[in-house]
């Protein structure tokens, strides 16, 4: 078993040395990804632990840690195998230890045996500890948070091809954008997109937009966008139908009004963006927007000129007046100002 220097590295990267066999005594892995954790915790299992002795060389320690338990654990021989491995599963080990504790588990670890791997799970470190300092120099510390964009347009399609469902290039791109996954304020997980992609995988026939629709809780700003498009296409009763779709689901007004206010604005910026030449990927960098969001934006400022635009924001801005100063109904005022909007030319 390959053993690799001090570092504190990213998923893939400990993802790839484990499969080429590389593995330290001692893995500290952190970070709020589970399901990446697990399957990690299982490829160790996989690679080196014979399947006919697991039960008897795979110990999980939870709850309370008692540090002469996992002292005596550690240093228990592997049963008709090579390895034994340890899992301390989010424990809060970096606050339960204290002081006295943490020496005698400091020294625990500077002397494990070269039969044992042990596996630390926490979703939070103290890396002013000396006991992560210690695990950080003779061992491996890895963060495991959410894929990036590409890792998840890999996992994604890897997921489906595992499930044996075909899906269109288009439709998986969809269904990229629409599982929100990548929204740094989105608390979905890995988990949550494996049960949609299961669930996707057991329908009939072409997995199509409506289809994932139906199965996917669509973020309010891709409605948004498809009311701007109708209003853009001077379909008012689409752009209505929309919005009253929305509030009758239970979105605020205000958030709907400022969404829309949002959208038009990213869209007016957009403009002058692209008029310098910038893409739509740069165009998401510098208003600090989703690449998606900044595709649509880009789609839409080609739709209007730069004096449409300038308008359309006008009565945004005298709608929030009047929604501030007045006792009108929030949702006639917003009918109002998509009607107006709507007749801007």
């Amino acid at each position: 078993m390959a053993q690799i220097d001090r570092q504190m590295i990213d998923f893939m990267t400990y993802y790839k040395q484990l499969k080429g066999g590389t593995l330290n005594s001692i893995n500290l892995i952190t970070g709020r990804e589970q399901y990446l954790i697990d399957n990690t915790v299982k490829m160790i299992e996989e690679a080196f632990l014979n399947p006919a002795y697991r039960d008897l060389n795979f110990t999980t320690i939870e709850g309370n840690i008692d540090v002469d338990q996992m002292g005596s654990v550690l240093e228990t021989l592997p049963f008709f195998d090579a390895r034994r491995i340890v899992l301390i599963n989010n424990v809060g080990l970096f606050k339960a230890v204290k002081d006295e504790a943490e020496k005698k588990l400091i020294s625990l670890l500077e002397g494990i045996s070269p039969e044992s791997i042990l596996i630390i799970v926490e979703r939070e470190t103290d890396k002013r500890k000396k006991l992560y300092k210690l695990m950080e120099k003779n061992g491996t510390v890895v963060s495991v948070d959410k894929l990036t964009h590409s890792e998840y347009v890999k996992w994604v399609g890897k997921k489906f091809r595992e499930y044996e469902k075909d899906i269109s290039n288009h439709a998986l791109h969809y269904f990229i954008e629409m599982s929100n996954y990548l929204d740094k304020e989105s608390e979905k997980n890995l988990y949550d997109v494996d049960n949609v992609i299961k669930s996707l995988a057991n329908t009939q026939g072409e997995i199509k937009e409506g289809v994932i629709n139906q199965y996917l809780e669509v973020p309010i700003e891709h409605n948004i966008f498809k009311m701007i498009d109708a209003i853009s296409e001077r379909h008012i009763d689409t752009s209505l139908l929309i919005l009253n779709e929305l509030l009758g689901r239970g979105e605020p007004e205000i958030k709907v009004f400022y969404l829309i206010n949002q959208q038009f604005r990213n869209i007016l910026k957009t403009k002058y963006l692209v008029k310098s030449g910038y893409t739509s990927n740069i165009v998401a960098t510098k208003l600090g927007i989703h690449p998606f969001v900044a595709k649509k934006a880009v789609h839409f400022a080609n739709q209007y000129s730069f004096d449409a635009l300038h308008k359309i924001v006008n009565i945004i801005e005298a709608t929030d007046l009047e929604m501030k100063s007045t006792g009108l109904s929030p949702h006639l005022l917003i009918e109002k100002s998509l009607f107006e909007i709507n007749g801007v030319a």
